[in-house]
C-alpha cells in the first residue's frame, strides 16, 4: 500500500505527460466504442485542464486550503516562538557518471526564503529546525539542502538544527516537536507553502504542538503575470499542488493523523 502511495504521489498530477496521455486515450477508445459520451470525455478534460492551468481556476481551486493563513509581518504575532520549523518541499539532482549536484525545488527554496525572513524578522533569537528526510534521488537530505540555503541567506549555522529522518509530514511533526520539546520549546513558527500549511498545522496541533502559521510564496517572483483567463504552467503547478494536499488531509483523517488521541490529549 506504501508503495502505491508513493507512486501516486510522484506520478499523478495533471501536469505529468503520462496523465495527460491516459486521459486522452479514454477519450479515444470511447470516441471509437461510444461516440457520444466520447465527445463529453474529451470536452470535460479540456475543460478541466483549462480551469486548471488559468490563474482564476487555481485561485478557486487554493482558496479553501489558504484563507486562513498569512505570512507574517509583525514581530509580536511570534514574539513568544523558540523556533522557525521550515518542511522541506522536494530537492532536484542533476546526475552524471558518479556525481551528482543537488538543489531544492522551487518550492524548498521559497519556503527557506520565508523561514529566513521570519528569522531576521524575530531578530536573529530562534533557532530554525530545516526539516526533511532523505528521498529516493540520492545521498543529500532535504534538511541538509534547505540548511545550505538558510546559510546562503545568513541564517548564522549555530542557529540551525537539520532534522532528517522523517519522510512525511506526520512524520514531521512528531519527530520535531519532540525535538523541540527537549529543548523546552513547544511554540513555533510552522513555514511551509500555501496550500500544505491547513494539513501540516493540524498534523503539528495535533502532536500538542503550539505552532503559528507563516506561509511561503505561492510562485516565485515573475517579470510579468499572464491574463487571469490564459494557461500557464505556474497555475496548473499551483493546481496540482492543490488536488495533492486535498487528497493528503482525507488520507491523514483517514488516519486519524490531523486530531490528538484521547489517551495523547493534554489537560
Amino acid at each position: 500500500m506504501i508503495d502505491v502511495i508513493t507512486w501516486g504521489k510522484a506520478n499523478v498530477a495533471l501536469g505529468n505527460i503520462a496523465v495527460t496521455l491516459v486521459l486522452l486515450t479514454i477519450g479515444a477508445v470511447l470516441l471509437y466504442l461510444r461516440p457520444r459520451w466520447g465527445r463529453r470525455w474529451i470536452v470535460a478534460v479540456a475543460m478541466v485542464y483549462w480551469i486548471a492551468s488559468a490563474p482564476f481556476g487555481s485561485a478557486l481551486l487554493i482558496a479553501p486550503l489558504v484563507h486562513r493563513f498569512h505570512s507574517i509581518d509583525d514581530p509580536r504575532e511570534a514574539a513568544s516562538a523558540g523556533a522557525v520549523v521550515v518542511l522541506g518541499g522536494g530537492i532536484r539532482a542533476i546526475k552524471t557518471r558518479s556525481d551528482a549536484l543537488f538543489d531544492p525545488s522551487d518550492s524548498s527554496s521559497l519556503r527557506t526564503l520565508e523561514a529566513a525572513r521570519v528569522f531576521r524578522l524575530l531578530d536573529g533569537r530562534p533557532l530554525v529546525i530545516a526539516s526533511g528526510g532523505h528521498t529516493s534521488i540520492g545521498a543529500a537530505s532535504e534538511g541538509a539542502v534547505i540548511a545550505e540555503g538558510l546559510e546562503k541567506l545568513n541564517v548564522p549555522p549555530s542557529r540551525i538544527v537539520v532534522e532528517d529522518q522523517s519522510l512525511t509530514t506526520h512524520e514531521q511533526a512528531i519527530i520535531v516537536t519532540r525535538l523541540l520539546k527537549s529543548r523546552g520549546i513547544n511554540r513555533f513558527v510552522l513555514v511551509t507553502s500555501p496550500t500544505h500549511m491547513a494539513r501540516a498545522a493540524a498534523v503539528f496541533r495535533a502532536q500538542h504542538a503550539d505552532v503559528i502559521p507563516s506561509i511561503s510564496a505561492l510562485i516565485p517572483e515573475r517579470s510579468s503575470r499572464p491574463p487571469f483567463f490564459l494557461p500557464n504552467e505556474d497555475s496548473l503547478q499551483i493546481s496540482d499542488n492543490a488536488f495533492y494536499d486535498y487528497a493528503g488531509i482525507l488520507y491523514y483523517w483517514s488516519k486519524g493523523w490531523l486530531r490528538a488521541t484521547p489517551a495523547e490529549a493534554g489537560p
